[in-house]
């Protein structure tokens, strides 16, 4: 897999290939972990933003209506006006030097990045998280509650590469040869709920805010439901932002922050205004 250019696509909250990065971990060399290179950076500085906070969000992302208004509540905690970057496709991409750019030139932080342990550059630091979220098992059959109540006869599309993916499969392969439901890999959460429409497969295991969003934008969608996961293992993930980790004094203000708008209930009371598929997490993330 390749070990610089895709590391957006497999931190974000996008609908992609999501969950490789302990192997990218594991496989990285040390050079990976440097800072990347950018020309002329010295002219860049510090930026001095004064009164203001800058958040970057993807716009690929399903939560991004979510994002925006925790970004804004993030900056209004620590008493500073927010200034959202909506960057996209052609703007930040899937490129670790990239991202590096649109710090040096844009973000204070960069709201949407799953908090998986041992995922990220030396050069990069993560907050604690404002929500848990999680992958859901969905089907179109009106009679199921659970997986365990599908016929082994019909598949589980699940796309490939997420980690929710990677713990059907250690569970799949725990099972007698007889008692296994099919797997098919999918290629997007996209892809798996279409292949759930046409009749391809029984479930579809895919990232819980990526079927919220595709359900709002695609009235085709509303016939399908969640159903509870067992007996496979459930598959829950932190979300948060992240940062350049040199910006300790920044990290340790937009931790205060989140600690703050969780503890009085605002961050749950914008993803219930949403009707979002998360809660908000009082535990602290990853360090």
């Amino acid at each position: 897999m390749p070990l610089r250019s895709s590391i957006l696509s497999l931190l974000t909250t996008t609908a992609f290939i999501a969950s490789a990065v302990a192997s990218w971990s594991y496989l990285a060399p040390a050079s990976a972990q440097d800072t990347p290179y950018v020309p002329d950076e010295w002219k860049y500085g510090r930026r001095q933003t004064g009164s203001t906070l800058q958040y970057c969000l993807d716009i690929r992302d399903p939560d991004l209506p979510v994002a925006r208004k925790i970004g804004q509540a993030i900056a209004a905690a620590l008493l500073l006006e927010g200034k959202p970057h909506e960057l996209g496709q052609n703007s930040v991409g899937e490129d670790l030097d990239n991202l590096y750019r649109a710090f040096l030139e844009t973000c204070d932080i960069y709201l949407g990045f799953k908090l998986i342990p041992d995922a990220y550059p030396q050069w990069l630091a993560v907050t604690r998280p404002y929500y848990r979220t999680s992958y859901v098992m969905v089907t179109a059959n009106m009679q199921w509650n659970a997986l365990a109540d599908m016929p082994r006869t019909q598949a589980i599309g699940a796309t490939i590469g997420t980690s929710a993916d990677i713990r059907l499969i250690q569970y799949l392969q725990s099972l007698p040869a007889d008692r296994q439901w099919s797997r098919f890999p999918m290629g997007s959460d996209e892809l798996a709920l279409h292949a759930l429409l046409s009749g391809s497969i029984g479930a579809a295991l895919v990232w819980g805010p990526s079927f919220w969003a595709m359900r709002r934008s695609d009235p085709g969608l509303a016939k399908l439901r969640v159903i509870a996961p067992r007996p496979a293992p459930e598959s829950s993930v932190d979300v948060g932002a992240t940062l350049l980790a040199r910006e300790s004094f920044l990290r340790s203000s937009v931790d205060q922050a989140i600690a703050a708008l969780t503890a009085d209930g605002t961050i749950q009371a914008i993803l219930d205004s949403e009707k979002f598929p998360a809660t908000a997490v009082i535990n602290r993330s990853i360090r």
